[in-house]
């Protein structure tokens, strides 16, 4: 169970959300315990947001509330420790949360510990409400790291499917079901379609979108059959890493695609990207419509003189940016509106440098990008704003 999405984000770091990463974990252990031919579904499989009541009652229609279920709830820490840690619930055992954080370890994650922890009004009930309300369920809530940490977030960012691996492996041991480690076929070019398999999963499993899927296959339908023969070679791509400034959208202008194309390629669900991310530039390009510009931030710029510069509102900055932190550093790069080249008729009255002065430019630039030689201005003449 992937916790939080949506409006509810979870902790935040940077770049970084809670409920991305929760996903990211769960989309991952799903996927895993169907290749063991475990038995498994997800509370949610997209970036949406479900109320504790809804998932609650969710959990427990999944399988009937019947009492010889496991419920894995995904989680990321905040509050600046270090290292993974697991909750389990009064009615449980130790034996699987034990056995997962054994394995996380092993996966190269510090290890906090395992616990219990008690409501303060009433001792005989679990304090987290998933552990406390799941029913007749076997809950257990997996933190697997610190996303306020910076070795944490380095950790959550490159290594965290080796750590759920760590607990499907403990979920297989624990169920008495043979575990195989998971096979890298990524690098072949096709897949032969077993029982079970989906087009979801195929694609999840090979870094794709069911669409670009479909596209490869020239398939006209999500209907596939055991035994057929899938094209799974992605779009040759080049590498861009992600630089401290970065956005989709500037990556995108900057290399000429589609912010679509570039989220398909890398199999990318939100707009988040963080510092040294490895993104995949795909060389078969859509161009997007031309519809902002980069601004480099300089000394002395906030957000709110950015957004009267530009005539946009500053909550509407934050959000084309994907802003989680309104404060500024010298070099950041923001998306802002294009802006089409405004004609200014002069007047009786009317000097450069009062120009200049009303639109916020030089007297250098509107000379240039009028190509005028001189300081001479007659009454009626046009003017490019630069």
């Amino acid at each position: 169970m992937p916790r939080h999405g949506g409006e509810d984000p979870g902790a935040i770091s940077g770049n970084l959300k809670e409920k991305d990463l929760n996903l990211k974990a769960s989309l991952y252990m799903y996927d895993r315990l169907k290749d063991l031919g475990i038995d498994a579904k997800l509370t949610r499989d997209s970036d949406i947001y479900l109320p504790r009541g809804e998932r609650i009652k969710k959990v427990k229609e999944l399988y009937n509330n019947k009492p010889n279920v496991l419920l894995i709830s995904n989680h990321i820490n905040a509050g600046g420790g270090e290292g993974a840690e697991i909750v389990y619930a009064l009615r449980s055992n130790p034996e699987l949360a034990n056995l997962a954080l054994e394995n996380i370890g092993k996966a190269g994650q510090i290890t906090r510990g395992i616990y219990q922890r008690v409501l303060p009004e009433n001792p005989s009930k679990d304090y987290y409400y998933i552990l406390r309300e799941s029913g007749n369920v076997e809950p257990m809530l997996v933190e697997y790291g610190f996303i306020d940490n910076k070795k944490d977030s380095e950790k959550l960012t490159n290594n965290l499917t080796d750590y759920v691996e760590g607990v499907v492996k403990a979920i297989a041991e624990y169920v008495n079901v043979p575990y195989t480690p998971p096979v890298n076929n990524k690098d072949t070019n096709n897949y032969t379609v077993q029982k079970g398999d989906t087009l979801y999963s195929i694609a999840n499993k090979y870094n794709l979108t069911v669409d670009s899927l479909k596209k490869i296959n020239n398939l006209t339908s999500n209907e596939i059959f055991i035994g057929q023969v899938l094209n799974i070679k992605p779009i040759q791509s080049n590498t861009y890493i992600v630089q401290r400034g970065d956005n989709l959208y500037s990556i995108a202008k900057n290399y000429n695609v589609s912010v679509e194309d570039l989220k398909e390629v890398n199999n990318l669900n939100s707009n988040i990207l963080f510092i040294g991310q490895e993104l995949l530039i795909p060389s078969e390009v859509i161009v997007e419509e031309d519809l902002y510009d980069i601004y480099e931030v300089v000394q002395g710029d906030s957000l709110w003189k950015i957004s009267k510069r530009y005539n946009i509102p500053v909550e509407e900055l934050i959000k084309i940016n994907n802003l989680t932190n309104i404060n500024l550093q010298v070099g950041d790069k923001l998306l802002v509106p294009k802006k089409e080249e405004e004609i200014y008729t002069v007047v009786t009255g009317d000097t450069l440098w009062s120009i200049a002065k009303k639109y916020n430019v030089t007297v250098a630039d509107l000379k240039n990008k009028n190509n005028i030689t001189n300081n001479l201005l007659s009454i009626g003449q046009q003017l490019i704003i630069p």
